[in-house]
């Protein structure tokens, strides 16, 4: 039944919805592999990210690391979906089709019967609302996670909104916290996770990107072109600003970034179903992506030894392909040997992103 407006009745899918929620229980997930260096060397060429302490451990015990370090930001991508586990749920993606008979479940590790986020998302893509968009990450951290470490996430959904109407079509925001544990069940991480799950509207959007742009690949710069993890020389202050980062968006840097993050979700590789699927000029980055390079602004301004203690981050236009995205940071507050920063991200459509991040320094 719809209403007098053309818009399908929800009520029932609602009352679903919320009973999903009520029921409080979690999955939990432990990640295949331990934290490991050739992983971490991935992300860090992908991002352009110069920090030492990722990748000589000489460096990172310079800064009075046992050892190598993961970086914080990276902390989702040790237990994201396989990809045989993320094709089984979008069997409407043609890319897909070649891992469906290797579908093999949650695996082992995983205690995912009964997960309320999962029948969540069964529900919405039901009802038509299929397309998925992170628009919320917010993480804070709690201890550095070290090459060797064996992580586990343990994720309860905590709300789900009210139907909404937003640029990419009306649908759903989905928020699950997801709490990271070491071997020894010491907290790692927690992550407050909003997606939205939503309708793809019958006309596509104009914005840069389009077949030509998918397969322009600009010589230079790069992602590391310019990016100096080096600490002040003065201690930080109010006002003080970080170094511009300038970040090309390519195809190749959208499916990088999306790979070493461990997205195999198909709106970062796959520009036909993408702009068919989605109605999406091209494809663009993900928000772990984004949080990474959120994250490097500030370690690339305090210096290897930086401990970040919190990011949070909300999207707004995406970053396609054919597009740059421009970083900068801004110190809002300090507190001894903790600084507050407000971090911005623009491209040709606007704001990308807007995020605060914490993090403890030593000048």
């Amino acid at each position: 039944m719809a209403t007098e407006t053309g818009e399908p009745e929800t009520g029932e899918l609602d009352e679903l919805l919320q009973e999903c929620v009520a029921q409080g229980t979690g999955s939990l997930v432990r990640a295949r592999h331990p934290v490991n260096a050739p992983m971490i060397d991935m992300w860090a060429d992908a991002l352009g990210d110069p920090n030492p302490a990722y990748r000589d451990g000489a460096a990172a015990r310079a800064t009075g690391r046992s050892g190598l370090i993961a970086p914080p930001t990276m902390v989702q991508a040790w237990t994201m979906p396989r990809l045989p586990a993320l094709a089984a749920t979008l069997r409407q993606v043609p890319g897909y089709a070649p891992y469906l008979a290797a579908e093999a479940g949650p695996g082992p590790d995983s205690k995912a019967s009964d997960n309320p986020a999962a029948a969540v998302h069964r529900l919405l893509t039901a009802h038509g609302y299929a397309a998925r968009a992170a628009t919320r990450c917010r993480q804070q951290y709690h201890r550095e996670a070290a090459v060797g470490d064996h992580l586990s996430c343990e994720s309860v959904l905590t709300t789900v909104s009210p139907r909404k109407r937003t640029a990419l079509g009306p649908g759903y925001f989905v928020t699950t916290r997801m709490t990271f544990r070491d071997q020894d069940e010491a907290d790692v991480a927690t992550v407050d996770w909003t997606v939205l799950c939503f309708r793809t509207p019958e006309e596509a959007p104009t914005a840069p990107g389009s077949a030509a742009s998918d397969a322009a690949e600009p010589a230079q710069p790069t992602p590391a072109s310019g990016r100096i993890c080096r600490p002040p020389a003065t201690p930080p202050r109010v006002g003080d600003r970080t170094r511009v980062t300038t970040i090309p968006i390519t195809p190749t840097f959208v499916i990088a970034t999306a790979f070493a993050t461990q997205d195999f979700y198909a709106a970062h590789h796959d520009a036909d179903w993408t702009r068919t699927g989605l109605r999406r000029p091209g494809i663009f980055t993900n928000i772990l992506a984004t949080t990474g390079l959120v994250g490097g602004v500030v370690t690339d301004w305090g210096g290897p030894a930086t401990r970040l203690l919190e990011v949070d981050l909300r999207l707004l236009a995406p970053n396609h392909t054919g597009d740059t995205l421009t970083l900068d940071g801004e110190v809002t507050a300090v507190a001894g040997d903790e600084a507050e920063l407000r971090v911005t991200g623009t491209n040709s459509l606007g704001p990308h992103v807007q995020a605060t991040a914490r993090a403890r320094l030593t000048v």
